[in-house]
Order: structure tokens, then C-alpha cells, then sequence
């Protein structure tokens, strides 16, 4: 059983928002591209657990600006009522469930049984609209009446007072009541999770204490109590504790209230004696040891607490599981939550929103999930040859590839190398732009990846610098993405880099000055290509570098340096 789809309507940065997720999702973004968000919508329909509870009725900052001015601007046009109500902004967080695998998960979401498109689903929804939308109408004209400042600039105060929020089947509307949720929950370990073991009061211990809960047997729990009546005889054996009721000779008839004046356990339940044990790490409390042994503690516990329940289901959030650790920390929680997500029982899903390329790589780039705008790309949609490419490169920085604001493509070392020197000496106002070796040289499903999250964004654009090759019908295919907006693409005129690099203008001659070499251009170009890597980057430190003996000052090849133009 997995949560499969979740659409969002004017909830934040969402305005019409729908993504779909597996039983592992890495969702990934730029800051501000609504990650948190989304996880803060799905609380809405699922919270209400003991590690993390958010109050699901809403305000202001909640819609989704676009929305609500949409609304007011209708308004103050439009005279049918109900072409008012039907932009009246409403909140809608949508949960479709799939893949019930046994009676009791049909049994858990059997109610909110539906049929959209000709399939079988369940669906439940949280939606947050006016009680009475004739009375919000009525007051929002008013409002509108009176406020220049709305007419203005819509620094508004949606009336908020007139919402109420519901859970609701799709199936029929009516609402859901809390027995009917009580199997489903929503768990989440947030990005700010610094002070979880600084306290007396830590979510730590509450995740251990319900882990020891689960784990006791009857036995075991009837042994505690036993402890714990024990423990109590041997403080009231203690000799002062027996002075607490002594006798008074001026006082004799009270003698005999005294003598059964006594001291009773007040005996703690399981939970209250369990919580009173605090987490350690070796010899030392946990809330002693640093930021990052203490969130990878915290991230073991939660999916040892919650993968192999059987009882409820429960989709794990986690914000940024590479928080404080280190590389070595790092990688073992990544295996960690790798191998959990796959060993555990059916009932159990997992989200995790991260900014770490070796998270996204070493957790399956079919589970990835890029949130760009309002829209959602899914690498399971993606060319499949991609994913596969980029499985094989464990370093491959894909952020970088889709979120950078001006990146370039190169096929190797040597062009990354001299272009890199150029923005140094450039540095002014190209220092914005990152350069990516593909390590091969067809471009295209790195173009189509790249399309589909950023097409519409005219502030991102990706400059492409090949090599003829002597392939013309491969420039023609990678010519074909050159949209001369935000699509750059340039080959050389020549077979390589280097022969481009010798033929313009005087460069071959400083060249083979600077290595002295013969001054031809077949001569230069071969010992640049035979040396590769070595040779331009001695070259290339003779370019940037204004303190070497023998500095050289070159021309920039034409395509290159159409491209830097287009990347300013």
C-alpha cells in the first residue's frame, strides 16, 4: 500500500500542482521550490501523529497568492454570483492510495473506494473552503468596497474567519471522522531537527520509549513492574525515610494516627517508568555528542520504530537526511535507508527531500522526483537510457545539471579546463556559470532532461560546446535544441577543440613559442592531442596565471566564444 498521487490546489507556492510517488521518493529542487510545502500539505491530510503535529486549520499566508488575486480581480468585473463562487480560493490537498496488498490495507482505505478514468482507486481529500460561500461573497464585495488598498495592490486580509477545513472522500463528499483515520499516519523528521536530544523532554526518548513498548513481551513488562515495586521497598527501608512519622510526647493521642501513616507507590504506568530512561552514545548522554552523530541516531531509530509496524500505515518524511554528517556517516545512512525502504513491510512508504547528489545517486534515479515551479518531473518518465548513464557516474552532480542558472556541457576535460580558465580571467561577469563534463558525447538526453524542467524559465540557460568530429548528421540532431533563448549550441568548425583552438588567429605560433615546438598548425594540433590533459593544463596555467614566466594571452575560439556572449 502506497500513497501514489498527491494533488495540491492553491496551497502556497501550488496553485495546480500533481505528482506522483513510490514507495521510495527523492524529491529534489531549488530552495524555495516548495519542497517543505509539499510535505506541509500532505500533513494536513494525514497528521495528527505523536512525533509531529500541525493545526490543520489555515490562514492567509497559506493560499496560494495567485489564487486569491485572481479572485479579487474577478470581483471587481463580474456580477454573476456564480461565476464569483466557482473563483472563490479553496484549498485542496488530494490522496489517492494504490497497490492494497491484503485485506486488511483493502480494510483501512475500503470506504474511500473510487473510479477515475476507468480505474480503481481510493481517495480522501482536505479541503478548506467558506462555510457559507453567499456570506463570504457578500462580505469580500463589501471589502472590496472599501479598501482602495485591495484595488491597488491586493495587500489584503482574505477573510479566513468564514474557511472551515474537512477530510472528505471523494467518492460521496462526506467527511471522514478520526476512527477512519486513525490506521493512517504521517511521520516526518524536519530539516530544523538540531535541539531533538538537547532536553529533558526529547523526541528521541519518546521514539525509544515507544520502540521498547513494541518490543516487550508480557512477561518482560510484568518484570519491570516488579523492578520498579522493588525499588520503592528499598527507598522506605531506608532509615530516614522511616523518621518522616515519629511519635511526640506531647502529642501521645496522636500516636495512633501516626502508626498508620504510610507510604504508597504511585505506581507510574509502563510508558511513564520507560520514559524516564534517557538515549546515551558510548560512555556519554546523547544530547553530549555533536549535531551529526546525533541525527544519524535519530534517523535509525525512526525507521527501526516505524518499517516493520503492521498495524497502521505510515509515510515517512525525512528533510535532508545529510544534515551534519560526514562522508563516512553519510554513506552508511544512505545504505541504511536504502535497505529499509526494500526490507520493509507494506505498510510502510517513504519521502526524503534532499540537496545531496550522492543521496540521489546512490538511492535510485527512478525515485527521483525534481520539483520546478508548480510541476514535477519524475525520472521514472524520463529516457531510461539517462538514468541508467547517470547510475553508472556515482559523482555526477545532476543538481548542478538542472537547477544551475547558466551552466555549459562539455564533452571532456580538456574543454572543461579551458573554459574554466576563461571565466577566471573573466570572472566579472561570467562567475556564474558552472561548466559540466558529460563524459560523452551526445548531448541530447542531457538536453531533454534539462528541457523538461527548465523550458519555460527564460532565467535559466545551458550553452552546448561539441566537437565536429567530422559528424555532421550529429550536429544537425544537437543543432535542433538551439532555441536561441535559453538553448545555446555551438560546434567547432574544425574536427576538435584543439584544431579550432590553433587555426584562430595568431594562437598557433604563441603555442608552439610557449612549448617550443614547430610552428605549423597540424604540428601544435597533435601535441596538444597528444598530451591531452597534461598539455592544456600547463597551457591553461600559462593563460590565468599573470606570475609564470612565460604567460600566453590567446584568442577564444568563435563557438566558444558565442557562447559566453549568450551566457552573460
Amino acid at each position: 500500500m502506497i500513497v501514489s498521487k498527491v494533488k495540491i490546489e492553491n496551497y502556497r507556492n501550488f496553485e495546480d500542482f500533481e505528482v506522483s510517488l513510490s514507495k521510495l521518493s527523492i524529491i529534489i529542487g531549488e530552495n524555495n521550490s516548495g519542497k517543505s510545502n509539499f510535505l506541509n500539505a500532505l500533513k494536513l491530510v494525514l497528521s495528527g501523529n505523536d512525533l509531529e503535529y500541525r493545526y490543520k486549520r489555515l490562514t492567509l499566508s497559506d493560499f496560494n497568492s495567485n489564487s486569491v488575486k485572481s479572485y479579487y480581480q474577478l470581483l471587481k468585473t463580474e456580477t454573476n454570483p456564480q461565476n464569483l463562487i466557482s473563483k472563490i480560493p479553496i484549498i485542496k490537498v488530494t490522496i489517492q492510495f494504490d497497490e492494497i496488498q491484503s485485506e486488511y490495507e483493502k480494510a483501512i482505505v475500503g470506504n474511500w473506494i473510487n473510479e477515475i478514468d476507468g480505474k480503481v482507486c481510493y481517495e480522501i481529500q482536505y479541503i478548506f473552503k467558506p462555510k457559507s460561500e453567499s456570506d463570504f461573497l457578500d462580505y469580500t464585495k463589501k471589502q472590496l468596497k472599501e479598501s482602495q488598498d485591495i484595488q491597488e495592490d491586493f495587500s489584503f486580509n482574505l477573510p479566513t474567519e468564514f474557511y472551515e477545513y474537512s477530510i472528505i472522500s471523494t467518492n460521496n463528499g462526506k467527511q471522514i471522522g478520526y476512527n477512519e483515520l486513525k490506521n493512517i499516519t504521517l511521520n516526518a523528521i524536519n530539516a530544523e531537527r538540531d535541539d531533538f536530544s538537547e532536553s529533558n523532554t526529547m523526541r528521541s526518548n519518546s521514539i525509544l520509549t515507544k520502540l521498547l513498548e513494541k518490543e516487550l513481551n508480557q512477561e518482560e513488562k510484568v518484570n519491570i513492574n516488579n523492578a520498579y515495586n522493588d525499588f520503592f521497598k528499598k527507598i522506605k527501608e531506608q532509615e530516614n525515610f522511616k523518621k518522616i512519622f515519629k511519635s511526640d510526647v506531647d502529642f501521645k493521642n496522636l500516636d495512633e494516627f501516626i502508626q498508620n501513616i504510610n507510604c504508597i507507590p504511585n505506581l507510574a504506568n509502563l510508558k511513564n517508568i520507560l520514559s524516564n530512561i534517557t538515549l546515551g552514545y558510548g560512555d556519554e548522554f546523547l544530547f553530549q555528542k555533536g549535531l551529526g552523530q546525533r541525527n544519524l541516531i535519530f534517523i535509525l531509530l525512526f525507521f527501526q520504530h516505524f518499517k516493520d509496524n503492521e498495524s497502521y500505515f505510515n509515510l515517512s518524511c525525512i528533510e535532508a537526511p545529510e544534515s551534519h554528517l560526514s562522508t563516512n556517516n553519510l554513506n552508511f545512512v544512505i545504505d541504511y535507508i536504502n535497505k529499509s525502504v526494500h526490507k520493509s513491510k507494506s505498510l510502510f512508504q517513504t519521502i526524503i527531500s534532499s540537496h545531496n547528489p550522492n543521496i540521489i545517486n546512490k538511492l535510485e534515479f527512478n525515485n527521483v522526483i525534481a520539483f520546478s515551479g508548480n510541476k514535477a518531473i519524475s525520472f521514472s518518465n524520463v529516457d531510461q537510457n539517462l538514468v541508467q548513464y547517470l547510475s553508472k557516474r556515482p559523482n555526477f552532480d545532476i543538481l548542478k545539471l538542472l537547477f544551475s542558472n547558466r551552466i555549459i556541457l562539455v564533452e571532456g576535460p580538456t574543454e572543461e579546463m579551458f573554459i574554466n580558465t576563461l571565466l577566471i580571467i573573466r570572472k566579472e561577469y561570467l562567475n556564474n556559470i558552472d561548466i559540466i563534463s558529460i563524459g560523452q558525447k551526445g548531448y541530447r538526453t542531457f538536453l531533454e532532461i534539462w528541457t523538461k524542467i527548465n523550458s519555460d524559465n527564460e532565467n535559466k540557460k545551458v550553452g552546448v560546446i561539441r566537437d565536429f568530429d567530422n559528424q555532421p548528421k550529429a550536429k544537425q540532431d544537437h543543432d535542433a535544441f538551439d532555441n536561441d533563448k535559453t538553448i545555446f549550441v555551438r560546434t567547432t568548425a574544425n574536427y576538435t577543440l584543439e584544431d579550432d583552438l590553433v587555426l584562430t588567429g595568431q594562437n598557433c605560433k604563441k603555442i608552439a613559442d610557449y612549448f617550443v615546438i614547430a610552428n605549423d598548425s597540424k604540428s601544435v594540433s597533435d601535441f596538444l592531442k597528444d598530451s591531452k590533459t597534461d598539455s592544456m593544463l600547463e597551457l591553461c596555467n600559462a593563460i590565468s596565471n599573470p606570475i609564470v614566466k612565460k604567460r600566453v594571452i590567446l584568442e577564444i575560439p568563435k563557438h566558444i566564444n558565442e557562447i559566453l556572449e549568450k551566457l552573460q
